[in-house]
């Protein structure tokens, strides 16, 4: 996966990725803690809030 890509999430639809962790200890450290029940078998992705009623999106290596 790729910054900049769009993936299709349950919660939140179309998505575009912000970032990409190798760890999800780093992506936690750097604020994306909300789950979009992605389903994956390599990456996770998870949400950052960055203002009301806006967030960003980071894929998470599994």
């Amino acid at each position: 996966m790729k910054k900049g890509e769009y993936v299709y999430t349950p919660r939140f639809c179309s998505v575009m990725i912000e970032k990409v962790f190798r760890s999800l200890e780093t992506a936690v450290k750097y604020g994306f803690v909300e789950p979009t029940y992605y389903n994956n078998p390599e990456y996770s992705v998870f949400g950052k809030h960055i203002g009301k009623d806006t967030m960003i999106f980071a894929a998470v290596k599994k």
